[in-house]
């Protein structure tokens, strides 16, 4: 799963990712899918996260899966990230492909 693909684009997130700017957020997201098959999402791990973004990024990430692509993030979820996956109950039980796109790590 870490290897490139053809169209894969970096693309960095504002430092806001909450509720009151998710639409802008969603307009970045489908507009580099638009453009590239795979995009990989630089998010800053001072950045302030809600769940509004995780839901997001779930919905993202099977569009993408829908047209042959893919969304990976260019580092393991910290900060506010990872504090919302905690709390939301995401990092109950992960499937091996939630703990590689979410934390980076392989499971068995």
């Amino acid at each position: 799963m870490s290897s490139t693909l053809p169209g894969d684009t970096s693309l960095t997130l504002p430092t806001t990712l909450t509720i009151k700017n998710i639409v802008a957020v969603r307009e970045l997201i489908l507009d580099c899918l638009n453009k590239n098959t795979s995009a990989t999402l630089d998010i800053d791990e001072e950045a302030q996260v809600d769940l509004s973004f995780v839901q997001l990024i779930t919905a993202a990430r099977k569009q993408a899966e829908m047209k042959a692509g893919r969304i990976l993030l260019a580092r393991p979820a910290a900060g506010d990230l990872y504090d919302v996956l905690r709390r939301g109950g995401f990092l109950d039980d992960m499937t091996p492909d939630a703990a590689h796109f979410w934390l980076h790590q392989e499971m068995n």
